[in-house]
């Protein structure tokens, strides 16, 4: 592993290649919080790798961070819809709702903006009954968690569907592009994750 250097001038994917390598060695020798560093620098590189994101999500959700979960998970359903697989997003934002609930009460608004992407993506698809239950069943979970938002539902939810909804802090959802920095920080991590990699 100690081969596998990263410089500042490598392209991304040589990065994001040398950053995965690094993180699975990690993973298989049980240090998981290592190689969710190592996937999530590799994943911020490359955000239209749904795999990446993917595979991202499910390390942190094994280890126990919904947040960081739940924001791969969206990255893997944009990535999957950006590339044209529409019906493949449904399965990461099913889960990060999953994750998301577990956040309620503290942080309704990121519920919130996960459900009305997925209820968004199965009204397209013309699964409109299955996203009028997704905004119900948000509703429920709110409720039960003594959260006093709500999703909206009916009509209110037709006029937003034409525009993606805001993040809470009022930003678009994650992009799936690819990144086209060349700096040097995850050739500094890297560096730094190979010094916990056996030989």
């Amino acid at each position: 592993m100690s081969s596998t250097i990263v410089k500042p001038n490598d392209t991304v994917q040589a990065q994001v290649e040398a950053l995965t390598a690094v993180a699975k060695k990690l993973n298989s020798e049980g240090k998981e919080a290592q190689a969710l560093e190592a996937y999530t620098i590799a994943a911020g590189l490359m955000l239209g790798a749904p795999w990446l994101q993917h595979r991202t999500a499910e390390l942190a959700r094994k280890l126990k961070q919904p947040d960081v979960a739940a924001l791969h998970y969206r990255r893997a359903a944009a990535a999957f819809i950006r590339a044209g697989f529409p019906k493949r997003a449904l399965a990461p934002l099913r889960t990060a709702w999953q994750v998301s609930v577990a956040l309620l009460p503290a942080d309704p608004s990121a519920f919130i903006t996960i459900t009305l992407e997925l209820a968004n993506v199965q009204r397209e698809l013309g699964f409109a009954s299955d996203a009028k239950l997704s905004l119900a069943n948000s509703n429920q979970a709110l409720k039960a968690a003594g959260c006093t938002d709500r999703v909206p539902s009916g009509g209110e939810f037709e006029l937003r569907k034409s525009a993606p909804p805001p993040n809470a802090d009022g930003s678009q959802p994650p992009e799936s592009g690819i990144k086209t920095s060349n700096s040097s920080p995850p050739g500094a991590v890297l560096s730094r994750l190979q010094g916990a990699v056996k030989p």
